[in-house]
């Protein structure tokens, strides 16, 4: 089992948000970590946070499609 990474955020409830809240949401956490990355000179930290950037972009963009199915098959 990989270890939690420290700098992530939890996005455990995003499925319970509406469209506009998790992208709401998302949208802070990338400008957040826009700034982040621009005070950050070149090395791991700097890499980390240009990874967690492209996860929240790839979120935001998941979550601003709604959901694609049911959580559960629409038949008994």
């Amino acid at each position: 089992m990989p270890r939690p990474d420290p700098n992530a955020s939890d996005w455990s409830d995003l499925d319970l948000l509406t469209v506009e809240e998790a992208t709401e949401r998302l949208s802070a956490e990338i400008s957040a970590t826009t700034e982040e990355l621009a005070g950050l000179a070149d090395g791991p930290a700097r890499d980390a946070a240009a990874h967690r950037l492209g996860l929240l972009e790839k979120a935001k963009a998941r979550a601003a499609r709604g959901a694609s199915r049911p959580l559960y098959g629409d038949r008994p």
